[in-house]
């Protein structure tokens, strides 16, 4: 039998819609077999069945339907969002978005001390059941509590426009994890708060507050150190691939402006390692190559099929080391830090190399200045300091952070 059937707008929103490969096989099922599964109803309005309607009503196939009592427009939408858990094959996203459907239901039973047990939510009961909304939550959508708040993250992200509607369909459909994209709205918000605050900084403070900091490229800007003066230049170059082509400059003011003796101390990328080394040779001795550990999670190097857990630091000397006897450990690991730059490493990891390798009266450099880091240690140890940065606010935050 077939006739019209009510359809409720919110009930319908409840439903995850089908992907189109999906649709288009639920169709050619219903042509070649019929409607084998009767639609659900509560007092004739559709709660269960909405695409094979909508297929069935537009070819004119016939369908049956099956009556079901709900004491309340709640309990249906319960028994709503609990049959898509039994009936489709969600993504954990989808899982977990049509859970936290049950949120405000779950706890307005809660609140109403109502609660029915989950296999009976069309009988009365009258046990009374404490609930844990969370972990209800969770539980319906076979999740995590973490993986629930990092959906919150990701809703509250698209609600503001900020994470694109390919990346719902994504994650609909698996092909992106929800951690991706969480990662991918965090670095975002850090982005643009660090950019608010390199143009707070740009305006409160004036470049030329610092004489030791210059504004603009060290290659063009190298007469502003004198020769054979710094002990140490320790640095963290861009890692793109184009950041490449500083390394011959780098190389060349290394060599003219450290001391006999004076060390670089660079981070780097794995791949960019034989570029750097090629650079620095006939020019710097290539004395040794450090590893960081940064705590946190590791490095996806899809391409290359890799998790890298350390990061490179190569160490050059001009001429040769002076102070072999001060021993120091090739390894160093740090706390993640990005407050001030994108690219920022940890100060405790800037502070044993200055501690070590550049002498109490000693100068050190850092040309690409960044969040200011390197600056900030050599005012910890009250070593003297230079440091070049070419963005102007960043140079203005740089400086606002070493004037604390």
């Amino acid at each position: 039998m077939s006739y019209e059937l009510t359809i409720d707008k919110e009930f319908q929103a409840l439903i995850p819609p089908l992907q189109p490969e999906e649709r288009q096989q639920l169709e050619a099922n219903i042509k070649t077999d019929g409607c084998r599964d009767p639609l659900v109803t509560w007092d004739g309005t559709l709660i269960d069945g909405h695409n094979r309607y909508e297929i069935c009503t537009r070819l004119g196939i016939p369908f049956d339907t099956v009556a079901i009592e709900f004491e309340s427009r709640d309990d249906a939408k319960i028994w709503i969002i609990k049959n898509q858990f039994g009936r489709r094959n969600l993504q954990p996203f989808t899982r977990t978005n049509l859970a936290l459907e049950l949120e405000p239901l779950i706890a307005k039973k809660a609140k109403e001390n109502q609660i029915r047990k989950p296999e009976s939510v069309c009988q009365k009961s009258d046990k009374q059941i404490p609930i844990d909304t969370k972990k209800e939550v969770a539980k319906a959508a076979n999740v995590s509590h973490d993986t629930v708040a990092k959906v919150k993250i990701i809703n509250k992200a698209v609600d503001a426009g900020k994470v694109a509607p390919e990346v719902i369909d994504k994650l609909r459909s698996g092909e992106v994890s929800i951690n991706r994209v969480v990662k991918d709205v965090k670095e975002a918000a850090t982005a643009e708060r660090r950019t608010t605050q390199r143009k707070e900084a740009a305006a409160k403070t004036e470049p030329q507050f610092f004489d030791n900091v210059h504004i603009g490229d060290f290659r063009k800007l190298s007469d502003k150190v004198a020769d054979g003066s710094l002990s140490l230049i320790f640095t963290d170059p861009p890692y793109d691939k184009k950041a490449e082509e500083l390394f011959e400059g780098l190389a060349e003011f290394a060599e003219g402006k450290l001391a006999e003796g004076g060390s670089l101390i660079m981070y780097l990328g794995h791949l960019q390692l034989r570029s750097a080394l090629n650079a620095f040779d006939g020019r710097l001795r290539h004395w040794w190559t450090c590893a960081c550990f940064h705590e946190g999670g590791k490095t996806l190097m899809r391409e290359y099929g890799i998790r890298a857990g350390w990061k490179p630091m190569l160490w050059f000397v001009k001429g040769t080391r002076d102070d072999k006897q001060n021993i120091v450990s090739d390894v160093v690991s740090g706390r993640t830090e990005k407050s001030h730059h994108d690219w920022q490493q940890d100060q405790a990891e800037a502070e044993y190399w200055i501690d070590n390798l550049c002498p109490a009266d000693g100068i050190v450099c850092d040309p690409f200045l960044g969040g200011g880091t390197t600056a900030a240690a050599a005012i910890a140890l009250k070593r003297q300091w230079v440091g070049f940065e070419i963005n102007h606010d960043q140079a203005c935050l740089a400086m606002s952070r070493c004037k604390k």
